[in-house]
């Protein structure tokens, strides 16, 4: 037993300390690198007020190149490779995140792409056509919002809050089996406290929706009001929802106005659980969404997940432990897809939000005055189209971000201006992204910003008066910048730095892991007119330069560590490249080594508990064949072993397991009656998922008692599997037999006893005292808001520890001082190039306003843009 801890301590910790062989070289200015930030060679004064910490110092001038397994790789790169080595010597030595390497420039592998072949089949025209005509079903309930696990219990629980502590009522209506319209499911319930019509088209929603998966709802040419005071509603679905040229406004029924947001102090707006609930749009896995000439307005609220206006997420889960149950199982049905076209998007907390979605489109869509992000794509979503959007003053962030394993995502013909910080930015880890012809202009931060995210292509853009840089690449490799117009930018037209930010604490470096190390490949930019450099860069990132045309005002076209190499610039007339230095591996984030931890304590749960009886091990095991190996066979032959075993958990996993295989409703039965074997078993809860699995799939009351009886049919028999191929795994001893008479006797004693009609009525009788949240779930919950909030509470308190800095030292008040007057100086050539660049945007406006209005049946002109341009 001790051995095999051993090897498995042994080979995790190899997984993370490895030795490789690698060049060591000298680098300095005959590589060229810039030499002196360098320990060896730093003959710069510290600065005395350096309160961010951002300056990089390496150890010495010997660097490493490459990482590999063989010494015959490292000495054929030694031999082959065009790079003024000097001194040059193969080392093996432990690889650390710590190691210093030289930084090649190379360009991005994202080819171009056209666009207009992209997204031609997106027009309104064309997705209506895929609007239901026909409406029917009697799928409607009122359930309570606490027995109800179909949600995630961290985004239902505010609401659930909220209607407990204003005595109100939790119930939620529940659609499934139909598709329904807002008409047809006004008459249907026929209660003005649910939904109330106030004229032909005018209906307010007065009760929170959830779409089932097997339901739809319908809203074509109506105005929906949303009630938010004093019950704010919400509207979740696994199903679809298709909505077209109607408004959807936050509604405060009291007033019959339209629900303000409430006052939100500045160092609240990004903390969890501080914020009255508001109405939102959630769609969950598998569904879909079709948004097609909206108007949404006042929607959303910060808190956990989602919860921000109109969003689609699949709640990302253990990569190997899935539990199955009703939640996880529609979990695991697929990524949610949606198509927003044409809307008008204002005044909500984010005009759109995913999370690990699929390939979906946002096209056509005006976006403005939104709390905080315009477009905000987040964790894993990919191959999305982003296209033809206006983006507009988000009032305390970005246009358009995409953040943390967005990849393979297209960012393109966007006009986005005059937002609070970036017009577009790519950030943690969002990589092969092609951002192509996009116009940002007049942003507060920079035009474009590439943080932390390696290979991606920005071509063809035009990047005009953001007030700091044109382009920035923070901590990137392998970023391409190709033939954009970058003019009129407060400080660079473009930055390319490596920065140490480890003193952001309110970000997870577990989770959002980054190198110190940056290159760009910059050519046959146009770059002219910035306030300061126009190609700067700072800590050794590498830089390689092509054919650009360069032409400043008031500083050298070369700024930062290029400064030093002007010469050799001109001398080959632009054309140069400056190798960097940092650490180019990226450690891999905690989203993905969750497997390695899991499998690892896996292991010593089984090696610990092997001698005892549990269905900890089958259960688990068929999950790492099914989701991880994608072996199906093994993995059922595992539950089948554990089902032989009498463990109920393998009877209920093999249950859902056969319902996500099953084709036909008598599949469904037949996987529903492992699910009921289970609770025969032992696992009571599992009558929960009886009396909720009708939402989930079209299975009724005759169905589930169908199932019933198969069940107690087969273990009349003396069987607990019914397929004939697994006899001889599932070999039963007078023993077994035994128990599962026993078991089945006591079950339909119970049955006799509770004194029910059917069985169907068994699970009604459990699920009378269910309750969601149980006090361990709501303390659960309250710690998940506790970490989301505390990063960000210590990062607040380390800037009113700056500013005491700043006030007290004498050093550091000239450094602000300065900076302040260099603000000024930015303002004033801000004004006096004004007319200059508004000459410049306005020969590319009624460009883009085309581009976009090809999406829009709803036309957008230039007096919205500079009516969003006044500010």
């Amino acid at each position: 037993m001790i051995k095999k801890l051993y090897l498995i301590f042994f080979f995790s910790f190899q997984l993370f300390a490895f030795e490789c062989y690698s060049i060591l070289t000298e680098t300095g200015f005959f590589t060229p690198v810039y030499p002196y930030n360098f320990k060896d060679y730093y003959n710069f004064l510290e600065p005395r007020c350096n309160i961010l910490q951002d300056k990089i110092i390496w150890e010495s001038n010997l660097s490493y190149i490459g990482c590999y397994r063989k010494y015959e790789d490292a000495n054929k790169t030694l031999h082959t490779l065009k790079f003024n080595f000097k001194n040059p010597k193969i080392v093996k030595h432990k690889f650390s995140f710590k190691d210093q390497y030289v930084i090649f420039p190379r360009p991005s592998t994202v080819n171009k792409i056209n666009i207009n072949n992209l997204i031609k089949d997106y027009k309104p025209e064309k997705l209506l056509k895929k609007f239901p005509k026909n409406f029917y079903g009697n799928g409607i309930d009122l359930v309570p919002i606490e027995k109800l696990p179909l949600m995630p219990t961290i985004n239902i629980y505010e609401f659930y809050r909220y209607y407990k502590k204003h005595n109100l009522s939790t119930k939620i209506l529940v659609l499934y089996n139909g598709i329904y319209n807002i008409e047809y499911l006004y008459k249907k319930i026929n209660n003005k406290k649910i939904i109330e019509k106030f004229s032909n088209n005018t209906y307010i929603i007065k009760y929170p929706i959830y779409i089932s998966p097997t339901a739809s709802l319908v809203i074509k040419n109506k105005t929906i009001l949303l009630e938010t005071k004093p019950k704010p509603i919400f509207i979740m679905y696994h199903g679809k929802i298709y909505a077209y040229n109607s408004k959807f406004i936050t509604w405060d029924i009291k007033k019959n106005i339209f629900a303000k947001r409430e006052f939100i102090p500045e160092n609240e707006l990004l903390l969890i659980g501080k914020q009255t609930p508001r109405p939102y749009f959630l769609g969950f896995s598998s569904s879909k969404t079709y948004f097609i000439n909206n108007e949404f307005r006042g929607l959303g609220f910060h808190s956990t997940t989602a919860t921000f206006g109109i969003s689609i997420v699949n709640y990302p889960s253990d990569l190997i432990i899935n539990q199955y149950s009703l939640f996880t199982y529609l979990n695991k049905k697929g990524k949610p897809n949606g198509y927003y076209i044409g809307n008008l998007m204002y005044k909500n907390m984010m005009g759109f939000y995913c999370a690990n979605a699929g390939k979906s489109a946002i096209i056509g869509n005006v976006m403005y005055d939104n709390l905080i992000y315009n477009i905000d794509p987040h964790d894993y979503s990919k191959h999305l189209i982003i296209i033809r959007n206006l983006t507009a003053k988000a009032k305390h962030a970005h246009g358009i971000v995409i953040s943390r394993g967005v990849d393979n995502t297209i960012i393109a013909q966007n006009f986005s201006f005059n937002n609070h910080s970036a017009g577009i930015m790519l950030d943690r880890s969002s990589s092969k992204n092609y951002i192509y012809d996009n116009l940002t202009a007049l942003n507060g931060y920079m035009g474009i910003s590439i943080q932390e995210s390696d290979n991606n292509l920005i071509e063809n853009n035009k990047i005009i008066a953001n007030l700091i840089d044109g382009i920035i690449i923070r901590n990137s490799l392998r970023n391409t910048i190709k033939n954009n117009l970058i003019t009129y930018n407060l400080k660079n037209g473009i930055e390319v730095l490596t920065k140490n930010i480890d003193f952001m604490i309110y970000r997870d470096f577990l989770r959002d892991p980054y190198h110190k190390a940056t290159s760009a490949y910059i050519i046959k930019n146009k770059i002219y007119n910035n306030m300061f450099f126009n190609i700067t860069n700072k800590n050794n990132a590498a830089i390689y330069l092509k054919d650009n045309y360069l032409k400043s005002k008031y500083y050298p076209n070369y700024g930062g560590e290029l400064n030093i190499f002007i010469p050799k610039i001109i001398e080959n007339k632009g054309h140069f490249t400056l190798y960097g230095i940092g650490n180019p591996y990226l450690p891999l984030s905690s989203d993905f080594i969750k497997m390695s931890t899991n499998a690892l304590k896996t292991a010593i749960k089984i090696y610990i508990e092997a001698s005892c009886n549990n269905d900890f091990i089958s259960d688990l095991l068929a999950k790492i064949y099914i989701k991880r190996l994608k072996n199906n066979r093994l993995g059922e032959m595992e539950y089948i072993r554990g089902i032989s075993l009498l463990y109920p958990n393998d009877m209920y996993s093999y249950g859902y397991f056969l319902l996500s295989q099953a084709k036909t409703k008598k599949d469904k039965i037949n996987a529903l009656s492992y699910i009921i074997q289970s609770i025969i078993f032992g696992k009571e809860n599992a009558l929960i998922d009886i009396k909720l699995i009708k939402y989930i799939t079209n299975i009724n009351k005759d169905d589930i008692n169908n199932a019933f009886e198969i069940t107690i049919n087969r273990l009349s028999q003396g069987k607990l599997i019914d397929n004939s191929k697994y006899n001889v795994m599932c070999k039963l001893t007078s023993h077994k037999k035994a128990i599962i008479e026993s078991k089945l006797k006591q079950f339909l004693f119970r049955v006799k006893k509770s004194k029910v009609k059917d069985f169907y009525e068994l699970s009604n009788v459990y699920y009378k005292n269910f309750n969601l949240f149980t006090n361990e779930v709501i303390k659960k919950i309250n710690h998940i808001f506790y970490k989301g909030n505390i990063g960000k509470i210590k990062y607040m308190k380390l800037l009113k520890k700056r500013n005491k800095i700043i006030n007290n030292n004498i050093e550091c008040k000239k450094v602000f001082n300065k900076l302040q007057k260099t603000k000024k100086s930015l303002v004033t050539y801000y004004k006096s190039n004004k007319k200059e660049f508004e000459k410049l945007l306005s020969q590319y406006i009624d460009r883009y306003i085309n581009l976009i209005n090809e999406f829009r049946i709803n036309k957008i002109d230039k007096k919205l843009i500079y009516k969003l341009m006044e500010q």
